[in-house]
């Protein structure tokens, strides 16, 4: 499949993409559960740039289902982890404790999929105006100075989130950034479900088709953090993934004799674990589908988008519960960030 047809921000997916391709990912990946969360460290090399289509660095992914499911002591756990990461990449890069952070909330406040960064930043624990005013009343052991900014989007704004960072970087002279945003995803077991932080920066709006200016070490002079959650997926995704567990459906009836003589059941059979449901074989697959049902994964989804792309139907597509998952999202992700720049805070 090409590489313009894979819209996603996050880097398993894309490795994902590579091996199904045939391509030999030769990535060091380092994968661990941790409190029912599994997390998984991948580092691009330079080199692997090209091959992946990412940036070098250190990627982090953490996966759960806390979020959709509403576990709140999940979520604590969760915020934790994210304080834990965030640290393990100040470390890398010799990041101490009296460093001025800036931390950027990308996104459209006025666009619920694409307001995680934006309203991250309002429950950001800012204290710069602290030490510049205050400085005799601050608990510097416990506290660093820490800015906060929402860029807004190009097309209120006329300028590019990079633009701005970068101004405000030449002014107020921060050590390091951290930046948040939605991002987007490939599959739709990962909507809501995944936080990827990284240290390679962040190209607003790639998943989505719009081209940004980076915002990464390379280009703004510091390390840059980012945080970022997938809230949608395209159409084609959708579509695919779809026949994808319709296939793995049909399997799961026919293994079990349920229904015996007809596909579609006649009550509601309820959620079933159908990804760990091997497909049907080549012959159930081809009567039932004909020569679509014998299409590799990649092959559907090109099929897919040249039938629904020019049509202008290739939909970006979110959750119903997305309103309660960015609130959740926030929360989380705000308090990580907090936890990890701030020794002292409860």
């Amino acid at each position: 499949m090409q590489e313009n047809l894979i819209r996603t921000d996050l880097i398993i997916e894309s490795i994902e993409v590579s091996k199904a391709s045939g391509k030999d990912a030769k990535i060091t990946i380092n994968e661990y559960t941790e409190d029912d969360m599994k997390i998984t460290e991948a580092i691009v090399t330079k080199d692997q740039e090209a091959s992946f289509g990412k940036k070098a660095g250190t990627y982090i992914t953490i996966d759960t289902s806390a979020i959709v499911e509403n576990d709140h002591e999940a979520l604590l756990k969760i915020q934790k982890q994210i304080a834990k990461q965030i640290t393990k990449l100040m470390e890398k890069h010799k990041i101490t404790d009296d460093m001025l952070a800036l931390v950027v909330g990308l996104g459209n406040a006025n666009v619920t999929p694409d307001a995680l960064g934006p309203c991250v930043i309002e429950e950001i624990f800012v204290t710069k105006h602290l030490f510049d005013l205050h400085p005799e009343e601050i608990d510097r052991d416990g506290f660093r100075p820490v800015a906060a900014i929402q860029t807004g989007v190009m097309g209120n704004t006329g300028l590019e989130s990079a633009e701005i960072v970068k101004a405000i970087i030449n002014d107020v002279k921060p050590k390091f950034v951290i930046v948040v945003d939605a991002l987007a995803s490939r599959s739709l077991n990962r909507v809501n479900k995944t936080i990827q932080i990284s240290d390679a920066g962040i190209s607003p709006g790639s998943g989505v088709g719009n081209k940004r200016k980076e915002l990464s070490k390379d280009t703004l002079g510091i390390p840059v953090i980012s945080i970022g959650v997938p809230t949608v997926v395209d159409a084609v995704t959708i579509t695919s993934d779809a026949l994808d567990l319709l296939m793995r459906h049909i399997a799961y009836n026919l293994k079990n004799d349920d229904p015996k003589n007809n596909l579609v059941p006649v009550h509601m059979s309820g959620k079933k674990d159908l990804e760990n449901v091997e497909l049907p074989d080549e012959e159930v697959r081809k009567s039932l589908f004909g020569e679509l049902g014998l299409l590799s994964n990649e092959e559907k989804q090109k099929l897919i988008y040249e039938v629904l792309t020019p049509q202008g139907l290739n939909y970006m597509v979110t959750t119903k519960e997305i309103d309660t998952n960015i609130a959740d999202l926030t929360h989380i992700i705000a308090r990580g960030i907090n936890l990890a720049l701030h020794k002292n805070i409860n």
